[in-house]
């Protein structure tokens, strides 16, 4: 899980032409593997997830979660 997102991180970023740790640090990415949140309430929880991060993003990490 945690090697898809990075993947989606590093697609999300090319496409904004951005670093990927401005997506999400690793240590984030990790603490999502580690606790497959289901819901953007549960994944608002974890621990560098902002509520922009989490409008943003949220649904599309939902979704790598859930495919893994």
């Amino acid at each position: 899980l945690y090697e898809a997102l990075r993947a989606w991180r590093r697609h999300r970023a090319a496409e904004q032409h951005l670093p990927p740790y401005v997506i999400f640090h690793d240590v984030t990415l990790s603490a999502i593997a580690r606790e497959r949140p289901a819901t953007l309430d549960a994944l608002a929880k974890v621990s560098g997830v902002g509520q922009s991060k989490l409008k943003r993003y949220g649904a599309d990490v939902l979704k790598v979660v859930r495919d893994h």
